[in-house]
């Protein structure tokens, strides 16, 4: 992916890839037990090794800790506990949308699609996995909710507002409604569940609703581990249907080394969060990385969360100068994609800035320089909040769409299981790739059309 200015980083338009990690935060500690919870007297032994529990989750046998250095030291030697570990804070690259973002007001509806949606024309993701088809069908997602694992939302975006039932943030100081900072969850948010209210874009499920769970600093980018474990046990008790983590560190989480064995004891914890949203017939969706590595044979790192047992990982497709040609391929794999037959099960729209040229064109209502219009566009917001509109390109802009589509077949199946919505995925994918599944696509590109099919 060409540095074109949409985010200067490695990663081009990509809000998913993290960065290296930073230091560990000093008073946070994740605490493992042998069992599903902390007894009292495991409890007092914590209180008086000084450390005060600030969450504690019976249903995974986790609990995040506060206390001073040397805690882990001190309380590994209470009975019944498995692991103390020191969390480690992450510094997420969050960049944002190329361009001045688009206002809704400024333009008039759309040419040629007949949606009233003023942004429809610029949305090839839809097109790609037929969220026209499922629509057209009678699906459009109602009856199923969709946690949204981010950096928070614009909780007053128009397009966002209709669809959102409420939300958590586990980032100390924020809350998970923004008015400023990363619009990394907004952008996420509206690929999935945009209201289809002759307003901006539409969501592949326009009729799922939202909880947004903020586990990303709007403002700085960071994300812990212990948010990440609460915002997905949060989501699972307060009904969620599917989590979407478009999240990933970059370069992966070192396999070995200094500090991979305290990494180990984190990633495990994160893996009974996992586990508990698949006990709980919740689907758990990642983005799979932006790195361009080939994870087949990439032993070294782990893709994280992608690589965790239990979740569906999804690489990125895109098509390379759409907007001069509409019938281009839209299933190529994305040029900073990770891939690996043995991690991705499906492909979907992620975007691209890989044509050449800086010429313009116009789709809609709206020029542009060409290649800018590979990338996904969505939802987001300014400084201060405000309901606008622009394009990202990321692996964290595919898990979205897959996300939406099994927030359509959760709708259309009440009670559902994740087996078998995941089942329902697999057989109604496209094969894009070379038969069966494949290293760039898995599965295949998820199909709504056909997915409400079944």
């Amino acid at each position: 992916m060409k540095n074109r200015n949409l985010l200067a980083t490695s990663v081009g338009v990509a809000l998913i890839g993290l960065g290296a990690m930073a230091t560990a935060q000093a008073a946070n500690y994740v605490v493992m037990t042998h069992g599903n919870g902390l007894s009292s007297t495991q409890q007092e032994r914590i209180r008086a090794a000084g450390g005060t529990i600030t969450a504690h989750l019976p249903q995974i046998g986790v609990a995040i800790v506060e206390a001073g250095d040397g805690f882990d030291a001190a309380a590994g030697a209470i009975p019944g506990l498995q692991s103390v570990t020191r969390d480690v804070t992450l510094d997420w690259d969050i960049a944002e949308p190329d361009s001045a973002p688009i206002a809704a007001e400024d333009f008039a509806n759309p040419p040629g699609s007949g949606d009233d949606d003023r942004f429809y024309d610029l949305q090839w993701g839809n097109a790609a996995v037929d969220a026209a088809g499922a629509w057209n069908a009678g699906y459009r997602g109602a009856g199923a909710t969709v946690a949204v694992l981010d950096s928070g939302a614009y909780c007053a975006h128009l397009d966002i507002a209709p669809n959102l039932i409420g939300g958590a943030s586990f980032v100390p100081g924020e809350t998970f409604c923004n008015t400023s900072g990363s619009s990394h969850g907004t952008h996420v948010a509206g690929s999935i569940l945009a209201a289809d209210n002759a307003t901006g874009t539409i969501g592949v499920a326009p009729e799922a609703k939202l909880l947004a769970v903020k586990v990303l600093s709007a403002a700085t980018g960071s994300g812990d581990f212990a948010g990440i474990i609460q915002g997905m046990v949060w989501a699972v008790d307060n009904g969620a249907n599917v989590i979407n983590m478009s999240l990933g560190v970059r370069g992966g989480l070192p396999r070995s080394g200094p500090g991979a064995n305290e990494l180990s004891e984190l990633i495990n914890a994160t893996k009974r969060a996992v586990q508990y949203a698949g006990k709980n017939e919740v689907l758990v969706v990642a983005s799979a990385g932006n790195d361009g590595r080939d994870l087949d044979h990439d032993a070294s790192t782990m893709s994280f969360p992608g690589q965790l047992p239990g979740v569906l990982t999804v690489s990125a497709l895109a098509p390379e100068g759409w907007a001069i040609d509409p019938t281009v391929d839209l299933d190529p794999l994305a040029s900073y994609s990770n891939y690996g037959q043995s991690t991705i099960h499906f492909g979907a729209p992620g975007g691209d800035t890989r044509y050449p040229g800086n010429e313009l064109c116009t789709v809609g209502p709206v020029t542009q320089v060409c290649w800018i219009f590979d990338a996904v566009f969505s939802t987001v917001q300014v400084s201060g909040g405000s309901s606008f509109y622009g394009w990202n390109a990321g692996t964290s802009m595919a898990a979205p769409h897959v996300a939406g589509v099994a927030a359509l077949v959760y709708g259309k199946h009440p009670g559902i299981k994740a087996s078998q919505v995941e089942s329902i995925l697999k057989r109604s994918a496209d094969d894009v790739g070379k038969p069966g599944r494949d290293d760039a696509s898995g599965f295949g590109r998820v199909n709504a059309a056909r997915a409400v099919q079944y």
